[in-house]
Parts: structure tokens; sequence; C-alpha cells
């Protein structure tokens, strides 16, 4: 396949929100924010650990120089070798506040889990004992969703969020795994030719292309059904309805827009920008409410 021709340049502020990863952080609290609003729970402690959280982990994954990103992601992996150094510096400022924070309000619990989510995108991206945790069969896409999902659920449910039904919860703990999963997907698909010559078994590189865009469609069936579930759990539940429509419109329009190469730009501001549908749906929930 031709090589796309390269990229404008973009404002030194987008580049810093990718270079840096600010924008995933973002999302990625949103998306925590978003779930919790939809699930009925109180958001408000945890934002900014899950803003920090994705911080240290998206940075942590560009400290160190990864050769596949040169194939994958050459944009990105320039970018990365120039702001080196600020990523070391927000990754250690993120590090201090996810630390820092549960300390202040003594929350050791929290401290505890934090120490241990910490460990975990340490060795998920930096080699430990000669290898990473991305390296191993699978963990390169299945590991990313599952922390995600965890500190979003595990930490209102540890400090006393109201558990209600629990085949609500439980759809609404599948939904978003499958939703994060989908886009992990997406990502290694986008990383296919890379993590196949530098051996890196990723779902995609043990499916294959084809089987893995059929899962990536799949599990945007499967939340569309669990999000149903949710909602004739708890109905009136509209929340619960327009995440059952929007998963696999949004999920199966960006599959199908990655059925011919993509740039960089499209899965910076796109791919990640998918997570902002949950908080999307219940913002426009809670000001319909106020009508």
């Amino acid at each position: 396949m031709a090589a796309l021709a390269a990229p404008p340049p973009r404002p030194a502020i987008v580049r810093a929100l990718h270079a840096l990863q600010l924008y995933g952080a973002v999302a990625i609290a949103a998306f925590g924010w978003g779930v919790c609003g939809v699930v009925g729970w109180e958001a408000g402690p945890w934002v900014a650990l899950w803003f920090a959280g994705a911080l240290l982990a998206y940075n942590l994954d560009r400290v160190k120089d990864d050769p596949v990103d040169a194939v994958n992601v050459p944009e990105r992996w320039r970018a990365t070798r120039r702001w080196r150094r600020w990523n070391g510096a927000v990754a250690g400022l993120a590090g201090a506040v996810l630390l820092g924070l549960p300390v202040v309000r003594g929350d050791w619990l929290t401290f505890a889990l934090v120490v241990g989510g910490s460990a975990t995108c340490l060795a998920y991206s930096l080699p430990r004992l000669g290898a990473r945790l991305k390296d191993v069969p699978v963990l390169k896409t299945l590991l990313p969703p599952t922390v995600v999902a965890a500190s979003i659920f595990a930490l209102p449910w540890l400090h006393g969020a109201p558990l209600g039904d629990a085949t609500t919860l439980a759809a609404a703990i599948g939904w978003a795994w499958s939703y994060l999963l989908a886009n992990m997907l997406l990502c290694d698909l986008r990383d296919l030719a890379g993590d196949r010559r530098a051996g890196t078994r990723s779902l995609p590189v043990l499916l294959g292309e084809k089987v893995s865009r059929r899962l990536v469609a799949a599990l945007a069936g499967a939340g569309a059904g669990l999000a149903l579930i949710a909602a004739g759990r708890s109905w009136p539940a509209p929340a619960w309805v327009v995440l059952a429509a929007a998963t696999p419109l949004v999920v199966g329009l960006l599959l199908r827009a990655t059925r011919r190469r993509r740039s960089e730009g499209f899965y910076e501001w796109w791919v990640e920008g998918m997570f902002f549908l949950p908080a999307l749906v219940c913002g426009a929930e809670a000001a319909l409410r106020r009508i």
C-alpha cells in the first residue's frame, strides 16, 4: 500500500494535546464520569484520579522508545522523540497526583489501589525482568480496557456506591468493557503491520484482520444488547436507550471508516473521541430534565 503524503504541520497546541496525551486522558475521565452518571453514581471524587491515571499510563508508554511505533504511528513516533522529556515530566506529575490525592484525603484504600494500578502501568509499558506485559500474547489488547473498566467501577463501589439491581450493574460493566475493547481493537487493527513485524501478539495479530473486524462488530452488537438489558431493568432509562442505539452506530461508523488507511489524526481525534459518548448522553439527559 502506498504511503500517505506527509501531513501539514499542526499548531503547537494541537501537537501538545496529543504528544502529551492530554486529549486522550480527558476522554477517559469523561468516559468514567459519563458511565457513573448513567449508572447513577457520584463521579466527582474520582474524575481527577481517572484523568491522572490515564496521563500516567499514556505517557509512560512514550518514555521508552518503541521501534514498532515508527511503523504503526510514524508521526507520533517522531513527535514523541521530540517530547520525551515532557512525557517523563507529565508521567511524574500524574503519578504524584495519583499518590498524593488519596493521602491528602486520608483514603488509604484508594492509595493501595493506585499503587497496584501504577505498578501495572509500569509493567505494561516498561520492561521488567526482560519483558513488558504488552508483549505477553493478547495482553496488549485485553489489559488496558480491563484496567480502565475496573478503575471506573471499583473506586465508587468500594467506597459505598449503591449497587442497586445486580443485573443492571452487570450489564453496565459489560457495556463499558465491550466498548473499551472495541476501541482497543480499532487501534490494534491500525497497528497490525508493525505488531506482526515486532512479534507482538495482539488479538488482531492472532485472529487476523477479517476475524478481528467481525469481533469489533460483534462487540458493538453486544454493547447494544447490554444497554437494552440495563434499560429494561431500570425503566424508564432514556440514557441507556440512547446508548443502545448509539453504540453500534458509533462503533460501526468507525469500523467502516478504517477499511481504508486513515491518518493518525483520525485515530487521535475520532477513535479516542468515542469515549465522550456516555458523557454526552448523560449531559444531554441532565439538560433535558431541567427544561
